[in-house]
């Protein structure tokens, strides 16, 4: 059981919080940050760099497949997460002939820059791919590294190559924090700090700061 991090080298700490709250609450979990550099480096990575890539795990994401040989299941999330119950759950989601597991955000009015002042761009299925679980067999032929390289952002992130073997994961797993209410009715076991986490002086006090802040520093 493989759970990717999307790994961004300006915040190594949020990295960290993700990993140490996923082996909290399962410690056989093998967890595998993806370095895009050295991806880059092992000839793996060949996408051209795009001008507004909000991290360096913007794509690298999609390569989880590839990275697990295509063999498995693999999951991948964002570095923005801390999870409050064991994600070994959030596989039995994917259904056995689906490509690709989610949660399924509603369109849902966006604020216009997050992390730092990056702009937040707007599209279909926005977060769709923030926590995906991959049925990395059926994607061999999908998710190649020829077209892994070469398709476009929309593509990718909108989920075009998995057509309707989408599963739905329930909302709960991928909580925007934010952008959601949260209460006991709708109550969050992966918190996504979609817009900015702690670790950015202007979200520092931003609701869950204080429960990151404990995590990171067990």
């Amino acid at each position: 059981m493989r759970v990717f991090i999307g790994h961004d080298s300006r915040y190594p700490e949020a990295t960290k919080a993700c990993y140490k709250s996923i082996k909290k609450h399962n410690k056989n979990i093998k967890i595998i940050p993806l370095y895009k550099h050295k991806l880059i480096n092992k000839d793996i990575y060949g996408r051209k760099e795009t001008e507004g890539e909000s991290t360096e795990f913007s794509f690298t994401r999609f390569y989880t497949p590839l990275m697990s040989k295509y063999t498995g299941v693999s999951m991948f999330c964002d570095n923005d997460f801390i999870f409050r119950d064991d994600v070994a759950k959030v596989f039995d989601y994917l259904k056995e002939d689906d490509l690709v597991a989610c949660v399924k955000h509603k369109y849902y009015d966006i604020q216009q820059t997050k992390m730092n002042g990056i702009i937040n761009k707007s599209y279909p299925r926005k977060n769709w791919s923030s926590l995906m679980v991959f049925n990395n067999e059926k994607l061999k032929d999908i998710l190649t590294k020829e077209y892994l390289d070469n398709a476009s952002a929309a593509d990718l992130h909108q989920l075009v190559w998995a057509g309707d073997k989408i599963s739905k994961i329930e909302k709960t797993w991928n909580h925007l924090v934010g952008e959601q209410p949260y209460s006991k009715k709708n109550p969050a076991k992966g918190i996504h700090f979609t817009n900015g986490g702690p670790w950015f002086e202007e979200y520092k006090d931003c609701e869950f700061a204080d429960e990151w802040r404990s995590i990171l520093k067990s």
